[in-house]
């Protein structure tokens, strides 16, 4: 099953968005559930939790997180299908894999899928009874709203429950 990466995107923006508005202003700790990368060369790490769904119909994992740093936010999402095989690396050229990122004050929006950028993806672990999964992801996103430009995500890594459907 295939999916559009403005799907993925759109799924995490919201989750992000509603843990962002209900945690508001206030410093939360992230404890275990955290993503983190380095995009463009700087450091990116979550502000709030994970926010993280798996939909048993399509085995569809969307996983996003929310950063606010000097007046700006921005969003990591990591939306991929299953079947998961843990510690082994996929590609969004061999199956359904996009990794995303957000710029909401730029309003700018890159993507990293087959023909529209690059992603991989680790899955480590993988919880299904206690819903909790984790991982290790890199990729070249590219603008979606036309442009040339790019991010270059690496060493980005999550973990984080997620709400079964």
């Amino acid at each position: 099953m295939k999916f559009q990466c403005n799907r993925v995107l759109s799924a995490a923006i919201v989750g992000a968005s509603i843990l962002f508005a209900v945690t508001s202003c206030k410093k939360s700790s992230t404890g275990s559930a955290a993503m983190s990368a380095t995009i463009n060369g700087g450091a990116w790490a979550s502000s709030f939790p994970v926010a993280g769904v798996h939909t048993s119909q399509g085995d569809t994992y969307e996983l996003g997180a929310a950063q606010y740093k000097n007046s700006d936010s921005t969003i990591l999402a990591v939306g991929f299908n299953g079947p998961v095989v843990l510690n082994q690396a996929f590609s969004s050229d061999t199956t359904t894999l996009d990794i995303a990122y957000q710029d909401i004050k730029a309003q700018v929006q890159y993507d990293g899928v087959s023909g529209h950028g690059f992603s991989i993806l680790t899955v480590t672990s993988l919880d299904s009874v206690n819903h909790k999964i984790a991982g290790t992801f890199s990729g070249v996103l590219y603008n979606d709203f036309g442009g040339g430009d790019s991010v270059v995500v690496t060493n980005g890594r999550f973990s984080a429950p997620y709400l079964a459907q």
